[in-house]
């Protein structure tokens, strides 16, 4: 059977978009929706939005394509690490390269080719935008002072804490995507690392070095940062038997072989910091030197630019929307 089309545009050259890849976006949202404990939607007005934003997003990949706009590998990568960076700002705690991409892909249904696809896309939209309307978008956003930074601080004081945290090294050996042989072996590996450790013929830190998997944090000795106490979504991630066995120890205890939803660990404690409400010039977190103040004023300025990216977003497609030909299948959508 012929797939039918749903829309079809022309900016700089021809482009279909077929009811299979309409129902494909429609499938993709409603599985989020329900997620997040929202009901599905399948209403036609909803698929006509969907197509609507499908629409504009090839208008702009075509604008951006006629002014001779690309992506670049090293950008892609930047924009993976700034993700990555706040995911894990977000959690409280570091990730391992490994335990990112699973996140992605559990988070979004990506594998990590098609995330690097879709900030691909998400790169070269943003620069076409700001090199036709960045004068607009400066002009339009506004920075905050030191009342709106404080107002801010009063009304949202409470979100302002830390809840207790242990910051951990660990020798980790993963078990992701790995068959029952492989996780077979994985703890084989693990217990042979304790082993060594407990028998005084390596030092944790030698053996982070031998053993771990998580290859960036061979330089910093196993160091993955702090975790909070009772963080339900590392508790998800990790595991409670986990999360149990860090917080049973003290600053300078090792552990054994622990277990986790992802693999086995040798836990080493390094620090605790007890819960705090924070002022706004304490850091947010104990590993960055950036302050709440500071905090407030990037996510005042964020907001303020968002609005002023969404207006001149909205004023560009609009214009590609005049200078195209498209055809909507509207009898094709039910």
């Amino acid at each position: 059977m012929i797939d039918k089309p749903a829309a079809s545009i022309n900016l700089i050259k021809p482009e279909m978009i077929s009811v299979k890849q309409l129902n494909a976006q429609i499938n993709g949202i409603n599985a989020l929706r329900q997620r997040a404990g929202q009901p599905a939607n399948n209403s036609k007005a909803a698929k006509l939005d969907v197509l609507d934003m499908m629409v504009s997003d090839m208008l702009l990949m075509q604008g951006a394509e006629r002014d001779g706009i690309v992506a670049e590998a090293a950008e892609i990568d930047n924009a993976a690490n700034t993700q990555k960076a706040q995911f894990e700002q977000q959690m409280r705690r570091t990730f391992t390269d490994a335990e990112f991409r699973s996140e992605v892909q559990n988070q979004t249904g990506y594998n990590w080719a098609q995330y690097r696809e879709q900030l691909s896309k998400q790169i070269i939209q943003q620069k076409y935008l700001f090199a036709k309307r960045q004068a607009e978008i400066q002009a339009s956003a506004k920075l905050p002072d030191n009342r709106d930074i404080e107002a801010f601080y009063r009304q949202n004081k409470t979100e302002f804490s830390n809840p207790d945290l242990v910051r951990y090294s660990q020798i980790f050996i993963s078990t992701i995507n790995l068959d029952s042989n492989g996780k077979k072996a994985a703890e084989q590996k693990a217990n042979e690392a304790y082993k060594k450790y407990l028998n005084g013929s390596a030092t944790f830190e030698q053996l982070v070095n031998d053993y771990t998997d998580d290859k960036n944090a061979r330089y910093r000795n196993g160091d993955s940062g702090y975790i909070a106490y009772n963080d339900p979504n590392a508790s998800s991630y990790l595991g409670t038997a986990f999360m149990d066995k860090l917080f049973s120890l003290k600053v300078g205890d090792v552990s054994n072989v622990v277990k986790s939803s992802i693999g086995y660990h040798i836990i080493k404690v390094t620090d605790y910091r007890e819960a705090k409400l924070l002022e706004l010039d304490d850091p947010i977190l104990p590993t960055v030197t950036q302050t709440v103040r500071e905090y407030i004023a990037q996510k005042l300025i964020a907001q303020s630019q968002n609005t002023a990216v969404t207006n001149a977003l909205k004023s560009i497609i609009a214009e590609l929307k005049n200078e195209a030909e498209i055809k909507i299948f509207e009898e094709n959508i039910d």
